[in-house]
């Protein structure tokens, strides 16, 4: 009889065992419908117009691909974002896109190009007004919902303390797809 017992215990564990392992055991449930909503996704894009570049004394450059620049230039790129920002809550920041100053694999070329990119800054004023600023560099602003006229001024500087036998003479970089990102933060 004990052996019957034992046997019987045995199995009705082993059972248990299996049952728990292929999950639970499920009681009455239902569902009910808690929200009857549609939730749409906004947008964020932009367009630049044509902008213009002036160097350190404000004086107009015509063609930025026959500028000559030297340590301590400090060249300015101003043009206007026409931004249209559909949603609640958009927070927008603006910054370099630092890929966007290419060279040509030459030792000049690289050595201009990695003093440029690290001098390279971006500043936005919102519909261009004075003591309208909405962001410098990575600083990150409130963009409410509707269209944006911002003007954009990216900053390229060659610092004055380059060295006289500096790698980066006769260098040439590509600012044909200079750019900036703009783009949504948390």
């Amino acid at each position: 009889m004990n052996k019957i017992l034992t046997g019987s215990i045995a199995g009705a564990a082993g059972i248990v065992l299996l049952l728990g392992g292929a999950g639970t055991f499920a009681l009455w449930n239902d569902t009910v419908a808690i929200a009857g909503a549609t939730i749409t996704a906004g947008t964020l894009t932009v367009e630049a117009e044509e902008g213009t570049w002036a160097d350190q004394d404000d004086d107009a450059i015509t063609s930025i691909d026959e500028y000559l620049i030297v340590p301590g230039d400090i060249l300015t790129y101003e043009s206007v974002l026409n931004v249209d920002a559909q949603g609640d809550n958009i927070l927008a920041q603006i910054v370099i896109d630092h890929g966007s100053i290419i060279s040509d694999d030459v030792e000049a070329n690289l050595a201009l190009e990695e003093l440029l990119t690290k001098a390279t800054t971006v500043e936005v004023v919102e519909g261009g007004g004075v003591g309208a600023s909405v962001g410098v560099g990575r600083t990150g602003f409130d963009l409410t919902a509707g269209e944006h006229e911002l003007l954009v001024t990216v900053t390229i500087a060659f610092p004055e303390d380059a060295a006289v036998d500096d790698d980066a003479k006769t260098g040439a970089v590509y600012l044909s797809g200079l750019a900036v990102i703009l783009s949504q933060t948390l």
